[in-house]
């Protein structure tokens, strides 16, 4: 109940979403610290980033906000609530790490911040809602 009252209801499109934009959003903000950081100035390097770290987030995030979604059809409830982090965990345990260029994280990173901005603002707005209010 304690996540509803900041996330409010959510879509299944929104839910799918959640995780992949905050994976982006934390890429641009670990290129900004870099950038701003560095001692070599240049945005032509590339941006390591930890894979273990990321998708290991995004996949908590999704299963914990999977109770605050609006499931259109049983299918996507049975199906998409379980296997969706799973295929987080798996990428986090598959992948090592992330390269990116600066750049790109420079530029997908604002993007996905502002449309993870714009999401948790409008679930936030559906908090009144019947089914979010009952225990």
């Amino acid at each position: 109940m304690l996540l509803c009252s900041v996330l409010g209801k959510l879509t299944v499109r929104s839910w799918v979403s959640l995780p992949l934009l905050f994976v982006g959003s934390a890429a641009g903000v670990a290129a900004l610290l870099d950038v701003l950081l560095s001692h070599d100035r240049t945005l032509d390097q590339e941006l390591s980033l930890s894979a273990p770290l990321l998708f290991g987030f995004a996949a908590a995030l999704s299963m914990l906000s999977a109770n605050h979604v609006r499931w259109t059809f049983r299918w996507q409830r049975r199906g998409l609530r379980f296997s969706y982090p799973l295929l987080m965990l798996v990428c986090a345990l598959a992948l090592p790490g992330l390269e990116l260029p600066v750049v790109a994280a420079l530029t997908v990173g604002p993007v996905a911040f502002a449309l993870l901005a714009a999401l948790l603002v409008r679930a936030y707005q559906d908090c009144d809602l019947p089914e979010c209010t009952r225990a």
